[in-house]
């Protein structure tokens, strides 16, 4: 199978796929809840459907479909019992059985899952609560410490390891997981229209808070090509993608589409440890893998010797962000398969990537090229393709059957999700091969570890702590994260910059927000470079 003999019949193979009639009904055919897709339509298999490697005890938990679909179903009846239709049903949990059900039990309900990091601090949590205007929360008691009481909209707080309701300030109802596990484990999906959303994922631009991002259900066929000739998901493998589903590339690929593909789902739960990973690797006798560049940057740079291990995959998929040729021969020397980039956005998907034919060339570095099915341009500020060679804005082509929109916000709704194209806001350019080729984002978002961060989110809290006047957030380089955050600051008259004011400065930003997106660094300043009508000059400070 080659690139160039698949991608005009996907073409083909999407006009029947996605021709539901976007004016029929729920409860004709054009119904689709992927929670059955994924996981209902395994009901009865006593296969595994879950692994779990906890890399604190060296264990690994094993569940199978069944147990998972009963633990999703009981999810389901709570929900039922407690809330509407398409509430926002948030899980802000580490990698437990518990978490999958949670998943799979909002979507099959006809609720929307809201995924929220472990990781979260108050800020990042609270803001996403409340501009989702979610109903109920699943996490721990930890994790109840960090919620603001004036949520008026959370009735409903589930903590996994027990609940106390002293935890929760407010009206809010704080139950134990035995009020999830006291319902029946039976239920009957509720019927979704392909265009229903299951999930509100909330991306970084660049101003601002971050905004939410509604998926719909009709996903799992627009990620049929990207499983198929991309992470050549199959039934067989034994597959493990080191991603939570409370980031997007977990959830779809590694949660959902291992269901829908058959397939089990594999995550690691606990801080990344390589050696600890790699054992995994070995000790599953892992086929199929996505791992994220940084991680695989720190484990060569951290001297990790691949050949004491005993790993040959089929497939390494390390998306997010571009890997050096170094890297790259390490993988394929060390574990049997190189890296294949893959490139996408929550807006958009997946849209270039490598690919898991025999006769595909890696080229270390490269994006890769189109998705089939999916037209992608390079396109410069006037919406002009440029030519070959040249850098343009990387822009895909819309469906006029797809339903895109962020939450809450119909005028960036509008200037996303509508025309001719959807423009990423990253740059890139094609070679004389047809490969694509990263260069930068044409705005201000850092790209650190994989992860996007909007310098907005970051820059209100920054400005929250009582030294701080004026704060403006960049991209440094870095050696194994790509780029950090660095913070540019002034301070209010009665402080004077020191070491030990700029580490309390970044703590504060650390426990506020996500533990990936506080600044790694911070530099003070006297005054912030501006624009003649006193915008901060970003471009300033990143030279």
């Amino acid at each position: 199978m080659t690139y160039e003999s698949v991608y005009d019949a996907v073409f083909d193979q999407y006009e029947k796929e996605q021709s539901w009639n976007d004016n029929a009904h729920v409860g004709d055919k054009s119904s689709l809840n992927i929670a059955d897709e994924a996981l209902g339509r395994h009901a009865d298999s006593d296969e595994t459907g879950l692994r779990i490697r906890d890399f604190d005890t060296g264990e690994t938990e094993r569940y199978t479909f069944a147990e998972l679909d009963a633990a999703a179903n009981r999810v389901s009846n709570y929900l039922e019992s407690h809330t509407d239709r398409g509430d926002r049903i948030g899980a802000m949990l580490p990698t437990l059985f518990e978490l999958y059900a949670v998943v799979f039990g909002t979507i099959k309900a006809g609720r929307i899952y809201l995924p929220l990091a472990p990781m979260f601090g108050p800020d990042a949590l609270n803001y996403r609560l409340k501009d989702s205007r979610a109903s109920v929360l699943f996490t721990t008691t930890d994790g109840c410490e960090d919620l603001d009481g004036t949520i008026s909209t959370l009735e409903r707080v589930v903590t996994v390891d027990g609940g106390d309701d002293d935890a929760v300030d407010g009206e809010t109802t704080v139950d134990g997981y035995d009020a999830v596990t006291d319902h029946s484990d039976a239920f009957d999906s509720v019927e979704t229209h392909p265009n229903d959303p299951y999930t509100l994922t909330y991306t970084s631009g660049t101003t601002g808070a971050p905004k939410g991002v509604l998926s719909s259900h009709r996903g799992v066929v627009e990620l049929h090509a990207y499983a198929e000739y991309v992470a050549d998901v199959r039934p067989d493998d034994v597959y493990l993608v080191a991603a939570s589903p409370s980031w997007s590339y977990g959830l779809n690929m590694g949660t959902v589409m291992s269901g829908v593909r058959g397939t089990a789902i594999g995550c690691y739960r606990g801080q990344f440890d390589p050696h600890t990973f790699f054992e995994t690797l070995e000790e599953w006798d892992v086929d199929n893998a996505m791992i994220p560049p940084t991680a695989l940057r720190q484990a060569r740079a951290g001297g990790i010797d691949l050949e004491s291990y005993d790993i040959d995959l089929r497939v390494l998929i390390s998306a997010g962000e571009s890997l050096d040729q170094e890297t790259v021969a390490w993988c394929e020397n060390g574990l049997g398969a190189p890296p294949q980039d893959a490139y996408g956005l929550t807006e958009g998907g997946m849209i270039v990537c490598n690919y898991a034919f025999e006769d595909w060339e890696v080229k270390p570095g490269s994006m890769g090229k189109p998705l089939p099915g999916t037209e992608v341009a390079l396109l410069d500020d006037d919406g002009n393709e440029v030519d070959q060679g040249e850098v343009g804005e990387v822009a895909v082509k819309r469906d006029e059957n797809a339903q895109g929109s962020y939450w809450g916000r119909p005028e960036a709704t509008l200037d996303t999700f509508t025309g001719l194209w959807l423009r990423t806001g990253d740059l890139a350019r094609e070679d004389e091969d047809g490969y694509y080729w990263y260069v930068s984002r044409a705005d201000n978002v850092i790209i650190s570890a994989g992860y996007r961060i909007g310098p907005g989110e970051v820059e209100d809290t920054l400005l929250n702590h009582p030294a701080v006047e004026e704060a403006a957030v960049v991209g440094a380089d870095h050696d194994t994260r790509g780029n950090i955050v660095k913070a540019y600051v002034t301070l209010v008259d009665e402080y004077s910059p020191d070491d030990e004011l700029g580490e309390e400065i970044q703590e504060f930003a650390r426990s506020e927000l996500s533990k990936h997106e506080y600044p790694r660094e911070v530099a003070f300043l006297e005054a912030l470079p501006k624009t003649a009508s006193g915008k901060i000059k970003r471009s300033a400070l990143e030279d």
